[in-house]
Formats: C-alpha cells, structure tokens, sequence
C-alpha cells in the first residue's frame, strides 16, 4: 500500500512540474483514500484538504461531490461529531444535485441514510434513498445501484 501511495504522490508531483493543474482535486482525493486503507488517517485528512484548497483556488470543482462525500467519511472515521459529518454530506448532495450528478448523489445519499439510519431516522433515511435510486432507469448491476437497493431493503420495515 506504500509503494501505492508514493506511486501516487510522485505522479502529482510529475503532472505539477509539468504544469497542468487539471485534475488535481480528484487526484488528492485518491490519495486520501489510499492513506485511509493504509491506515494513515492524519495524511488522508491533509491530502482531503488539500483537495478543497486546490478545487477553491483553480475553481475547479466538476469533483466537489465526491470530494466533500470522503471527507465526510475520514471525519467519520476520525470520530468527528455528527452533525458536522451530515453538513458536509449534505453540501455534497447539493452539489451532486446541482451538477446532475447522479451517481455522485447516489453514493452520497447512501453515506448520509447511513447516518440518519444510525440516528434513529430510518423513515427519512428511506425516504432519501427510495427517492434517489427512483431517478436511475438502467445500470442496475453496478456495484452502486446494487449496494443502494440492498441498503433501501435494510431500512424497509417488515411488512
């Protein structure tokens, strides 16, 4: 996992002194993800960040959606409070929603009925997730849409 990360890191670097500028959000967010699954939360969260200061500086934010929604899953993961991982959840399905960014808001609106599942909220939960996976008319064997029906099946209640 390492050998990936500085794989990962030297690529940035290398497309950087090259001069492009393009990209580097979703880059930064895939290195977040590979220091989680390395189990280096404190550079998973910097990389993150970095993430968003390079997406607010370049204006580049075709990624926001996705980048706000590991965000919240490192906080998550840190023990973060609640209530700022459902804002920065929710400022990612806006986001998704505005760019009609479907899968993006399908991914995110799984994480957040998770959350409001955890919470006791299961009715809005369902609610949130009956109405997102409603919009998709095909790819129902991507691992997305399965996971989503398997998670709206969790919060119907028994008949």
């Amino acid at each position: 996992m390492e050998q990936g990360i500085k794989l990962l890191q030297a690529g940035v670097v290398g497309w950087q002194k090259a001069g492009a500028r393009l990209w580097l959000p979703i880059f930064r967010t895939l290195e977040a993800q590979a220091c989680t699954k390395a189990g280096r939360a404190d550079a998973a969260l910097q990389a993150i960040e970095d993430a968003l200061a390079i997406a607010e500086k370049t204006g580049e934010c075709w990624a926001m959606a996705e980048v706000l929604r590991v965000k919240a899953q490192l906080l998550q993961a840190a023990g973060q409070a609640t209530g700022e991982i459902e804002a920065t959840l929710l400022r990612s399905l806006e986001i998704a929603r505005g760019q009609q960014a479907r899968s993006w808001e399908l991914r995110t609106s799984c994480d957040l009925a998770r959350l409001l599942r955890d919470q006791g909220r299961g009715t809005a939960a369902l609610e949130l997730m009956q109405s997102v996976y409603d919009q998709f008319t095909e790819g129902f064997e991507t691992v997305d849409l399965r996971e989503a029906k398997e998670l709206i099946s969790t919060l119907t209640p028994p008949l």
